[in-house]
């Protein structure tokens, strides 16, 4: 069960995300932050990611790879439009 310390120390680095139609795209997590509350034994947390993709992609499960985490699966959800690309959340309860 992944919990946002583990996460933590990952803030800044680069993820590849896999994509259906256009192959893989990098993704930097720029935030991971807990939420109030104990659900399933852990505090729930979110990650947002940032996309440097003109593309918005849409909410669903991505698999993600990481050279320290490895490959993970988590649902994004588009969050807004940055300057230079797209923030995306996930979040754990």
């Amino acid at each position: 069960m992944m919990t946002c310390s583990d996460f933590a120390g990952h803030v800044g680095t680069t993820f590849t995300i896999g994509l259906p139609k256009t192959g893989v795209a990098p993704l930097t997590l720029v935030e991971a932050s807990r939420r109030r509350g104990v659900e399933r034994g852990r505090a729930p947390f979110s990650l947002v990611f940032r996309s440097t993709s003109a593309e918005t992609w849409p909410e669903s499960t991505y698999h993600l790879t990481h050279p320290v985490m490895g490959q993970l699966d988590i649902m994004l959800v588009p969050l807004r439009r940055v300057e230079n690309g797209m923030d995306y959340v996930a979040t754990f309860d």
